[in-house]
């Protein structure tokens, strides 16, 4: 596709890894497609952001931000201003914003300058900043189509990062060997992410039975968790078991795995459906508008899986696990629903997009002049 020169782009949020990670895969994408393309980012300066930008190429801003309430008004007046100081210095052709409060001071500041801004939000239902800064965008891009907003929607799915990408390179043969694991056997993949590992290794912990079916796990247990106990629970049980409090080639384990037990991220369901894994769904009880769960019941409504309450975590549910995971009928049925359900190259169509949209504009404005 043709694409305006020297295209000029601000990314406005971060926080977390959810909000993040999507975003630098569209950043890579558009500088593919548009090897000129000038992309920044404005953030928090949380240490997280430092981590997944810093490796990049794309040059990143630190503006104050709080969330959106009275208590926070003055960091967020402060980061606006902030934030006007980097666009007006990039001078950027639109401005998209991640949702959550990270976003806020880049939008704002966005709005003040008359600048075109698109948001994204990657949950069933949108968060609070998306809902208040939707009524001064042009669109959003979604991957559930029931999300919401007040501004035209586009359903072009979540971007998913180079860690999930590189991964589907590889066959599941190579990755269960990668892992240490038996080929002939079938994988349980199991994570709870930064906030909701601790409830998912308890219930392993405490209801894997002592002699368990012939199957290989995969568990990322998270920071913290004494994952030497946990895997001397499995060798108990006769399970071999790959597990790690956290990994950076996540795609390698989705490519080994052939059900999954995840918490209700946007980001992890996208991932998910991208690669065609079917997963039972644990929503994190304490997540904010209970995003978490309406995710998952758009992901089990989609045929790609099942909802498991947090409360539900006991051996019955984890005896549902295992009779799937001995199900290739019902593996295949809910693998077929995830890939129909996925988005593998919504960081292409959303760059594509994007860029679409400074080509139009630029044609606009040089018919006024």
């Amino acid at each position: 596709m043709t694409h305006t020169a020297e295209p000029r782009i601000a990314i406005a949020g971060g926080g977390t890894g959810g909000h993040l990670c999507p975003a630098v895969a569209v950043a890579e994408e558009l500088v593919r497609l548009a090897p000129d393309a000038q992309v920044e980012f404005l953030g928090s300066g949380k240490e997280l952001e430092r981590k997944i930008l810093e490796p990049t190429r794309f040059r990143y801003h630190v503006t104050d931000c709080a969330p959106m309430n009275l208590g926070g008004a003055w960091r967020t007046a402060k980061g606006v201003f902030q934030a006007r100081r980097v666009l007006r210095g990039l001078r950027p052709d639109l401005v998209l914003g991640l949702g959550g409060y990270v976003s806020g001071p880049g939008v704002f500041a966005a709005r003040t300058l008359g600048l075109p801004i698109v948001l994204f939000e990657p949950n069933a239902v949108a968060g609070n900043a998306n809902r208040l800064l939707a009524r001064w965008a042009e669109a959003a891009y979604v991957h559930f189509p029931e999300t919401e907003l007040g501004c035209p929607t586009l359903a072009l799915g979540t971007p998913i990062g180079q860690a999930v990408r590189r991964g589907l390179g590889c066959s599941r043969m190579a990755a269960i060997r990668a892992l240490g694991l038996d080929p002939r056997l079938p994988t349980l993949l199991i994570m709870g992410g930064s906030q909701g590992a601790a409830p998912l290794n308890q219930w392993i912990f405490e209801h894997l039975p002592a002699s368990a079916p012939r199957l290989n796990a995969i568990h990322l247990c998270g920071k913290g968790a004494d994952a030497a106990a946990l895997r001397a629970r499995y060798a108990d049980a006769g399970v071999r078991a790959y597990v790690q409090p956290f990994v950076r080639q996540i795609g390698t384990l989705y490519r080994a795995a052939d059900l999954a037990v995840v918490r209700g991220g946007g980001g992890t369901l996208a991932e998910l459906q991208a690669v065609g894994l079917p997963a039972f769904v644990v929503p994190l009880p304490a997540s904010a508008g209970d995003h978490q769960r309406r995710n998952a019941e758009a992901f089990a409504a989609s045929g790609a899986g099942e909802v498991l309450a947090q409360a539900e975590l006991d051996a019955d549910a984890l005896e549902r696990a295992l009779e799937c995971l001995a199900s290739p009928t019902r593996l295949t049925r809910w693998r077929s629903a995830a890939q129909r359900a996925g988005h593998p190259q919504a960081a292409r169509r959303v760059a594509e997009d994007l860029l679409q949209r400074i080509s139009q504009r630029h044609t606009k404005l040089r018919a006024v002049a």
